[in-house]
């Protein structure tokens, strides 16, 4: 019997391979093509990357509205097409004084509109923006609000400017450069670029693509769900787990008093076994979805 393996995996992506190779790695390691990510890095970046694997792929939609962190190094005097290291240089300008950039950068704190940068995964009437950009095209992007909870300096070494954001989903850093840089009377781009940071997970529990072992480095289990938002947990006897496991109705044996706190419900067997994701609505449950049976 061949095993399942369904869990969290917390990646360090290095920088110059696309988030597609890393995945493609893990899928060749667990032997299963059933993986997904809950937000790529793109190919200059690298950094923690969440990859969710067998029936926990369903989880996506909870780690994708996460808050990020990042450590960034932007470039000024300089502009690319792509606003990263990979990108033809577009536009030059002079280098500003770090009073400059300290006067403007909390300008970009709080909510913000923002306009994602034309070489992004963003749909413009049904086509990815960065391939409107490739051919020479300026895609029709609105700018959209985002929250950065800080922004702060960590060194500044003429041209190079080292910054920590921290930031709410759908937030570009490689944005951000561009119009501090823009606002400073300069240009700027992004260098270098690594996540730090998803929610609760750290880039330092991370393990590199190369090193994976899916029986020592996935995330399961209690552990797995006491780090997400807005789900409670639960344990229920044997009589039940079977009722679950066999997916009947839930109000054929809803005896157990579940949690009201919050929308879901993770369900656990006594010995520590994820059962089914509950949702409540009208206080009343139903399967979200059920978990592995072996």
């Amino acid at each position: 019997m061949i095993k399942t393996h369904s869990g969290l995996i917390l990646l360090n992506k290095p920088a110059g391979i696309t988030s597609f190779r890393v995945l493609s790695t893990i899928k060749h390691a667990i032997n299963s093509g059933k993986v997904g990510h809950t937000g790529t890095l793109d190919k200059f970046a690298e950094g923690l990357m969440l990859v969710l694997t067998g029936k926990m792929t369903r989880l996506a939609p909870f780690f994708s509205n996460l808050d990020k962190e990042y450590t960034a190094v932007f470039k000024f005097g300089e502009e690319t097409a792509t606003l990263d290291p990979e990108g033809d240089i577009t536009a030059r300008a002079g280098i500003p004084s770090l009073e400059m950039i300290e006067s403007r950068i909390n300008d970009y704190t709080g909510l913000i509109l923002q306009t994602p940068p034309d070489f992004s995964a963003i749909h413009v009437n049904g086509t990815r923006a960065y391939k409107i950009a490739a051919a020479g095209l300026k895609p029709d992007i609105p700018p959209r609000k985002v929250k950065i909870d800080h922004f702060t300096i960590i060194d500044w070494t003429s041209p190079y400017l080292k910054v920590n954001v921290k930031c709410s989903k759908g937030t570009y850093i490689r944005s951000l450069a561009r119009d501090l840089g823009v606002a400073c009377s300069s240009r700027a781009y992004v260098s270098s670029l690594s996540r730090t940071k998803v929610g609760a997970w750290k880039l330092g529990d991370a393990v590199d693509p190369e090193s994976f072992n899916p029986d020592s480095n996935m995330v399961s289990g209690k552990y797995l769900f006491s780090k997400i938002p807005d789900i409670d947990t639960t344990i229920v006897d044997k009589l039940i787990e079977r009722k679950i496991l066999l997916g009947i109705p839930i109000d054929k044996w809803q005896t157990h008093t579940f949690p009201f706190n919050h929308r879901y419900t993770a369900v656990f067997s006594e010995d520590s076994k994820f059962l089914a994701l509950l949702e409540k609505n009208d206080n009343k449950f139903s399967y979200r979805f059920v978990g592995d049976s072996s």
